[in-house]
């Protein structure tokens, strides 16, 4: 391969995207000063982001994507020139993968990267946008590479069935910048904040992801009527309660604010379905709230059980009662939010921190011949 492995990375967007930051974005700098030539190119531009993935209507969508399709006939046209194609999720989603399969017509070193169980049809999403899905994209796209990376223990198996070449690297955040604020918000902040000392119960997601909040929805009118809470909400859209005595504060997503603004969370959540489209997360909104050392509640479903050990470093709910009881605990216990929260923070350091991770996407880069 010459003194310098060159990668041509084709990631589903820019750095705005959560799945391209987490899984490409963030490791490119360690890989470059380690004698890697990354060259990124993303299906759209970063102005067309909102467009596509915050866009309900279907016919919207599909007017960008002849956009798509030329950008990847030019990425088609210069494969040749890297000695790894690394494919970040599939080329063209819910369709036929004919990029993939021409690419390892000319290219027999593919890395293909996922971190959802994209083989499925997202819950809560337009079906007609389904409609013409090929069900065997994903694992023909899988059984075409040479190596295959998810992002868990799920992922891995369902990846194994079509390729013996699948390595996990956990989705993994940077503790460098997702860390403890050493000034967090006192009671006079609150005050001017919130007109009330409240604690702040916090979630940072996606639209498509605001439906696991309306789950627990009993919970937050139980503990509305017994505590002193708010609900911060991080999102690219609005969550609306039904509940007049449940006080929250949306607020806008934005990639140079997100860490400031859940570093004023007390408690952090993370529900999820217990479905198949649950177990293939990554578990990322845990990571990040745990790397700030916020202690952090979390559906007992995939991922989770693995990155919470229950009671030490964070809690696992199974159902609405286990919610509202441990809830309560870290509400009532400072001690207790601190202890947790601080132990939250040393797990995601010594496994899933981007320190560590780096390594391993390294060596799998530089091993392949």
């Amino acid at each position: 391969m010459g003194n310098k492995i060159k990668v041509l990375f084709l990631t589903q967007t820019r750095q705005i995207g959560p799945a391209s930051r987490y899984r490409v974005y963030q490791y490119i700098d360690y890989l470059r000063v380690n004698g890697i030539e990354c060259t990124l190119s993303p299906a759209l531009p970063q102005s067309c982001y909102k467009f596509f993935y915050q866009n309900s209507n279907i016919l919207k969508k599909i007017l960008l994507l002849p956009l798509i399709v030329i950008k990847r006939i030019y990425d088609l046209s210069r494969v040749k020139k890297y000695d790894i194609v690394f494919i970040q999720r599939e080329i063209l989603p819910q369709i036929f993968p004919l990029f993939e399969i021409l690419i390892s017509r000319i290219h027999k070193n593919i890395i293909f990267d996922f971190d959802d169980a994209i083989f499925l049809i997202p819950p809560q999403r337009n079906k007609l946008f389904y409609f013409l899905k090929d069900k065997q994209a994903i694992p023909r796209i899988i059984s075409l590479s040479r190596q295959v990376i998810v992002g868990n223990d799920y992922l891995k198996e369902y990846a194994l069935q079509f390729n013996k070449q699948v390595e996990l690297i956990p989705t993994a955040v940077d503790t460098q910048v997702w860390i403890k604020n050493v000034k967090s918000l006192n009671q006079s902040d609150r005050q001017a904040l919130l007109g009330k000392e409240k604690i702040i119960i916090g979630w940072i997601g996606t639209r498509h992801n605001l439906f696991y909040l309306e789950m627990l929805a009993p919970v937050f009118k139980q503990l509305a009527q017994k505590q002193a809470i708010c609900l911060h909400i991080i999102s690219d859209a609005v969550f609306k309660s039904k509940d007049k005595y449940l006080d929250i504060l949306n607020i806008a997503w934005d990639m140079n604010s997100e860490v400031a603004q859940v570093q004023k969370f007390d408690i952090a959540i993370a529900p999820l379905a217990d479905d198949a489209w649950g177990r293939g997360k990554c578990g990322l909104k845990a990571l990040q709230y745990m790397a700030c050392s916020i202690p952090t509640v979390c559906s007992a479903v995939g991922v989770y059980n693995q990155i919470i050990e229950d009671g030490n470093n964070g809690f696992l709910a199974k159902n609405q009662t286990e919610w509202l009881v441990k809830l309560t605990l870290l509400i009532n216990d400072q001690k207790l939010r601190q202890n947790m929260g601080a132990a939250g923070r040393k797990t995601v350091e010594n496994n899933y921190s981007f320190e560590i991770n780096k390594i391993k996407l390294k060596n799998i880069i530089t091993q392949i011949k």
